[in-house]
């Protein structure tokens, strides 16, 4: 008998967004295995800040590849005040009253970006009678506070933490994306047979054949890459934000400037709340070794990489890394074979494991110039050894089918 699979995740999004489709990825994976599944997410683009249904329409159901969506409407907003939270509670309860009307499923996995959505789903899962798994993405209220977000002994995080606690006790599995919240599990005193560790990952099948389909076959990239075509393209993809740490790139990008490394281009692809004010920075700072251009849909991302030459990635310097990353873009980096420069201090440096590029300390601006020059000044036959080395570090790790095989293994 065919298994039916929700999946809740508020952010889902589908390849002809911009941002990371790891649960679509899942999920058209299971389907080929003989699963059902529905992913039950906003219709409200988080990065975009828009609404994609009409005023009329509060839900929408489709299919893409036989993966169903229900897209909810939830609260508009604009930045991170009362309207997000008002955002947040919509989709919970919108969610919690859709599932009810529809047909019970086998399983369902309620992946926190927020922690309402566990929440919305262990209770689905009692009035539905089916196995509840909890998807931890960050560790609330650990990512806040650590972030500075809220402080430790606040009632915001006391609140959070008996939210937390609650949650794991109630899941039957708790699916983790960062290697260091194992730990951070067990310390709370869940045993490790509860936890699995399913990182982000790419389909890289799918990659390729979008990659030999449509190789020349893409205006949006031709338009980003533009007179600076034969130049050296280094390359940042995806979000635009205060935890992102780009003022470091353009600051590097401002040293290669001073150094005479006119043959040097950094090409930004992507939005954020912080995209503006780095469009400020770098016109106060006259550069014109940078610039800025509008996301790409994730089917448009391998055209892209395809054609530069190293790839950008940069990060605070915060104590929640202790617990790892697991970044999309990383794995998209590694795939197309692109030699990385990594800015960060995490548990896991993957970039590193994987010798593919080239790791520095974060938020050290002279650090990462150095690093694009040497790539720069690397033979193409180096930069290629590189590029290989993390493309089989890629397939091995992270390619979409092994992290289902160790999904379906806890069904």
């Amino acid at each position: 008998m065919q298994k039916k699979i929700w999946i809740l995740n508020q952010y889902a999004v589908t390849p002809r967004s911009g941002s990371g489709t790891r649960h679509y990825d899942l999920a058209e994976e299971l389907v080929k295995r003989g699963y059902e599944v529905t992913i039950f997410a906003s219709s409200f683009d988080h990065k975009l800040r828009s609404e994609t249904l009409p005023s009329w329409e509060c839900l929408r159901k489709e299919s893409i590849n036989s993966v169903h969506f229900c897209w909810l409407k939830t609260f508009p907003y604009k930045k991170n005040d009362l309207k997000r939270i008002l955002n947040i509670l919509s989709y919970t309860i919108h969610v919690f009253w859709t599932c009810l009307r529809e047909k019970k499923p086998d399983i369902i996995i309620a992946s926190s970006f927020h922690p309402l959505t566990c929440l919305a789903g262990y209770y689905i899962s009692l009035l539905k009678k089916c196995r509840f798994f909890a998807e931890i993405r960050d560790l609330w209220p650990q990512t806040a506070i650590d972030m500075g977000t809220i402080k430790e002994k606040s009632f915001t995080a006391r609140a959070l933490r008996v939210l937390e606690k609650f949650i794991y006790k109630k899941a039957e599995r708790i699916i983790v994306l960062l290697p260091g919240a194992v730990h951070y599990m067990q310390k709370q005193g869940y045993p490790q047979d509860k936890v699995v560790y399913i990182p982000n990952g790419v389909d890289i099948a799918r990659y390729d054949r979008k990659l030999i389909k449509d190789k020349y076959k893409s205006p949006a990239v031709d338009k980003i890459l533009g007179e600076q075509e034969k130049k050296f393209k280094a390359l940042y993809l995806g979000a635009h934000g205060q935890a992102n740490a780009l003022v470091t790139i353009v600051e590097a990008a401002e040293l290669l400037q001073e150094q005479g490394y006119t043959d040097i281009h950094l090409f930004f692809v992507g939005d954020g709340p912080e995209k503006e004010n780095l469009m400020r920075l770098a016109q106060q700072k006259q550069l014109h070794n940078i610039s800025f251009h509008e996301p790409v849909s994730k089917e448009e991302v391998p055209l892209l990489l395809e054609r530069v030459d190293i790839a950008l990635i940069s990060m605070l310097d915060l104590p929640l890394y202790q617990y790892g990353i697991s970044l999309n873009k990383i794995f998209d980096y590694l795939c197309a074979k692109r030699p990385i420069v990594f800015a960060g201090n995490v548990l896991n440096d993957i970039v590193g494991q994987a010798k593919a590029g080239m790791t520095i300390p974060p938020e050290k601006p002279r650090e990462f110039a150095r690093a694009i020059a040497e790539l720069y000044q690397m033979t193409e036959e180096e930069r290629k050894t590189l590029g290989e080395n993390g493309r089989r570090y890629v397939e091995a790790q992270h390619d979409i089918r092994r992290l289902v095989d160790t999904l379906e293994s806890i069904f």
